[in-house]
Order: C-alpha cells, then structure tokens, then sequence
C-alpha cells in the first residue's frame, strides 16, 4: 500500500518534472542563443539589482535575544542618589516584562551609573526586535535631571558589531578635549532620524577640586610650580622616610601635617611656599581653586588617544542614518589635533571579505584544475564551472526574499557550496563523455545523460537541501549566534545550482565542445602544411641526380 501511494506521488511530482524538463532540454538544444538571452537577463536582474538591495552584516538584528540599557548619572551624584532611581527603574522592569513577554531582566548599579538589561522569551513570537524593545523601555523609564539613558554599553575590549550599530571614532592627544567633542558631538548625532541612542562608555569619575598653578602669576612672584606641587603633595599624603630599626624591628615612618591644619581648603591655601629668592608666599598667591572633571581612563589606538561613539540605529532606517551620521562628521569642524579615525569595525569587516573572496577564488581555480586533469580537457569543465554562478542566483534570490542579510556564516556556506554544486555537473558531464565514447551522437548523448542521471541529481540535491531545513529554522544560540543564512544559502543555492544545471550544462557543453573543435581545427590547419612541406624536402633529397 505504502509502495502505491509513493509510486503514484512520484508520478504526480517528479515524473512530471522529468518529462518537463526532457521535452525543455530538446527544445533549447535547437534554440541554444535565447537559452543563453534567459540566462544573461536572470544574472543581470540578480547580480545587477537584487544583490545592492542585500547588505553583508556580521550578525542578524532580529536573532538577538537581549538587550542592553546604560544609564549615567550626574557628576555629584553621589551612591545613595544612584540606589533610589534604580529602585524606581525596578518597578518600571517588573512592569515591562509582562507587556514585552521578557524572560527575565537584570538592573544593577555602581556609583554614578548601572546596567539594564533583559532578555528575550525564546518560546514567544515577538512582534518587536531587540532593539525596538530597549526603545520602547526607554521612553518608559524615570525621568531625572542629569541621569542619560544609553543604548547599551560599550565594550573596552572589542567594538560593536551589526547591521543597527555605527560607531564613531575620534582620536587625538588630549583626552579632556576628545572629551568635550564627544560631548557636543552627542546631542547633534542624537537628533538625526533613526538614532535611537547612544551606548554608555565607562563610569563616569567624580569631579575633583584642583588647585592649578597660574604661570604668570608664578613667574611674576618667581616661584617653581614644582616646590607648589611639593607643597601640597606632602600636605595631603605626606611623605615616607627611612624605616626606624628598635630592637630588631623596622618600624615604617611616615611624617605630614596634622589633620587639623589640612581639612579645609583655607588651611591648605595658607600653607607657605618658598620663591627662588629666598621670601615665602601662601599657595593662594598662584593658585587657583577650580573643579575638574576627571576621566576614569584614557583609550590609545596607534600610539594616539582614542575616544569613541557606538551609535545604536532604527532597523528600519539604518542606512539612511549611516550616511546623515558621516556626513555630519564630514561637516564638523574639530579642534587642532582632533581628527575623525576609521572604524575598527569597518576594517574588520572588509578585511573578512577581501578574504574570503580570496577563499572562493582559489576554490574555484583548485576544482577547475582538477576537473581539467580529469576529463583531460580544460575546455569542457568550463561547462561545469558556470553552476557556481548559478548557485550564487539562488543564495541572492533567498535572502531577497526572506528579507535576511548575508552575514559570516553565509559567506562560508557560499565557499562550501562551490564545492557541492559542481557534483552535479560532474557526473552529469562525465556520463556525456561516456555515451560519445560507445558511439552515440553528441545530441543522443545530451539528451540520454540527461534523463539518466535526473534522479541521482535530484536527489543528492534534495538530501541536502532536506537536511539543512533543521539548520535554518533552528534559535539561535545564547551568543545571538545565528545559522539562518548559513541554511538559506545552501538550500537556495542547491536549488537553483540543480534546477538550472540540468539545462545550462548541456546546452553550454555544446558551446564548449564547438569551441574545442574548431580549436583542434585550427591547429590542424597550422600544422598541416608544415608537415607537407617537410615530406617534399625528404622526397627530393631521395632522388637521384642527373
């Protein structure tokens, strides 16, 4: 019964298939030049139109399963000020993570600022991306004076990645005026269409108060910024001299001034310095009192400081944003030493693509080499080579289609399918071979080859087309790592590669075939009356002489 039922749902299917494309394969071998107007005008459409509208990302938006929120409070703000807001944000959370369906979330704070962050319901169909959730916790969130809400948190060790990240670089040799730029870079970057945010850099320091030497005023009394230094160094810390050594212990000593004379700011401006000339004048006399913000540390990128923007974009309009983002740091004007640097990001990605372009190069020369030496032969294997371009029909079309972008993975399945794809065309070539050998006209022989080996092709691409079904529509991991592109290119690329070889390779052998006979006809001409030649030369020296 089982063996009835699949007999008849092959008929329906397959069978159908196989005549179509036996009567096709007869049809086109009479009309081989508008086959080849069919093809140049599907690669045309796919490499010209539909490949721009698929961009190379190096993960996919929508697979992400968290999201982050950075908030950075007020200088003064002090530890308690920081306690009772994310009291608040907690209340907001517990909210949210009924109306956004969250698996769960996480508010921690420091000092002067904190981290939120929740996570995705893996089991639920979400309606909004990551990024459009940690929007949407923003607008919701506290609202105080001083307190910024960041779009995540930057990374010290490695830059952010993605499709709906840019990020900006700045490099210089101050960092307090890389700083400042950064500053009044950040609310004009924010009012650009499809900004979401910003992304948090590290904890922001506490203001210091500074005594700072006035130069002039120093130079005019004649006294050393150094001995002011000094000064007020051993005021505050002190200074350590040698260890006193009783009854066989070394006792550690350290001498400075009592507390009472260096608890006010008054006391401390009062204390004397000495000028070259021998006179005493109090610290106030060439110092001022200012309040200084102070870094909590200092980047370098190719023996300059560096400081940096991650810029969180609407998925929507990131590239539009992209493009308004670089053309408003082409427009800034910077401080002297102060220029725009080149994303990490950028570098790493064109550097993964210039080598993996490299990878499918040498592929492709490798298997056409040994196709060559199989078939002994380098012009019929270029029949074989041209479902590789074929199978790049399908890996476009797909993501065209489902709206995915191409990203690391991907690529790597385009190298592996340059392998896979020209199976088909192998044995489907070698058969061909086989038939002309026993006798068979070039024509008999495409057309018994071809419906020949229809089944084993199809099903070999079928196997694995099937097994990467699993693959492509599978979560991705904790890490937001996603094989979704991995499985779309081998199924599409499969596809196309199988559907189109089993026309495309017969009709272009038949191209390369004439083009190697009328190669070898050409040589034979070039060789054929240089060899006439040399015989009358043998003849003549045989006879005999007069």
């Amino acid at each position: 019964r089982w063996h009835r039922l699949l007999a008849a749902l092959y008929r329906m299917t397959l069978e159908r298939w196989h005549g179509f494309y036996n009567r096709s394969l007869a049809f086109f071998l009479h009309r081989r030049m508008d086959l080849v107007v069919l093809l140049m005008a599907v690669m045309g459409v796919t490499y010209g139109y539909l490949m721009r509208q698929i961009e190379f990302a190096p993960n996919q938006e929508e697979d992400r399963t968290s999201f982050k929120i950075g908030v950075e409070m007020p200088r003064e703000a002090v530890f308690e000020d920081t306690a009772s807001y994310f009291v608040e944000v907690e209340k907001v959370m517990e909210q949210k993570k009924v109306e956004l369906d969250l698996s769960g979330y996480m508010a921690m704070h420091f000092s002067r600022g904190g981290n939120i962050e929740g996570w995705l319901n893996k089991e639920v169909d979400h309606a909004l991306t990551a990024t459009e959730m940690a929007e949407k916790v923003m607008k919701d969130l506290p609202k105080r004076a001083g307190v910024k809400l960041r779009t995540g948190r930057e990374s010290e060790t490695e830059e952010a990645t993605g499709k709906t990240v840019h990020v900006v670089h700045l490099e210089g040799d101050d960092a307090a005026i890389l700083d400042q730029v950064a500053e009044d870079l950040e609310p004009m970057v924010e009012a650009l269409p499809g900004v979401i945010g910003i992304r948090s850099g590290r904890e922001r320091g506490a203001n210091e108060l500074a005594l700072v030497v006035d130069r002039d005023r120093s130079e005019s009394i004649n006294v050393n910024p150094q001995f002011v230094a000094g000064v007020v160094g051993n005021a505050l810390r002190g200074q350590t001299l040698p260890r006193f050594h009783y009854e066989g212990r070394e006792i550690p000593v350290r001498i400075r001034f009592e507390e009472a004379d260096r608890e006010r700011l008054s006391e401390l401006s009062n204390f004397q310095v000495p000028t070259r000339d021998g006179r005493l004048v109090p610290v106030s006399s060439v110092t001022d009192v200012k309040m200084l913000k102070s870094p909590k540390g200092i980047n370098r990128r190719n023996k300059r400081i560096s400081r940096s923007l991650t810029v969180d974009l609407d998925p929507k309009q990131a590239t539009e944003a992209k493009a308004a983002i670089i053309g408003l740091t082409r427009q800034m004007r910077l401080p002297e030493g102060v220029q725009f640097g080149t994303s990490l990001n950028d570098l790493s990605t064109n550097e993964t693509i210039v080598n993996l372009q490299f990878a499918a190069i040498l592929s492709v020369l490798f298997i056409y080499l040994l196709m060559g030496f199989l078939f002994e032969s380098f012009v019929l294997p270029l029949s074989i080579i041209l479902t590789i371009p074929l199978a790049g029909v399908g890996v476009v079309w797909i993501h065209w289609l489902t709206g995915k972008d191409l990203d690391v993975l991907g690529f790597v399945g385009s190298i592996l399918l340059i392998g896979v794809v020209v199976n088909n065309g192998i044995v489907l070539v070698d058969y061909i071979n086989q038939l002309r050998q026993q006798g068979l006209s070039r024509t008999d022989a495409l057309l018994k080859a071809a419906d020949r080996r229809f089944r084993p092709i199809l099903m070999t691409a079928l196997t694995t087309i099937i097994g990467m079904v699993p693959l492509t529509i599978s979560q991705p991991t904790e890490m937001g790592l996603s094989y979704k592109s991995f499985g779309l290119t081998l199924i599409g690329g499969m596809t196309t590669a199988t559907v189109l070889t089993l026309l495309i390779v017969p009709i272009f052998y038949t191209f390369f075939d004439d083009l190697r006979r009328w190669v070898e006809e050409r040589l034979a001409q070039w060789l054929r009356p240089s060899a006439t030649e040399s015989d009358l030369q043998v003849r003549s020296s045989k006879l005999p002489s007069a």
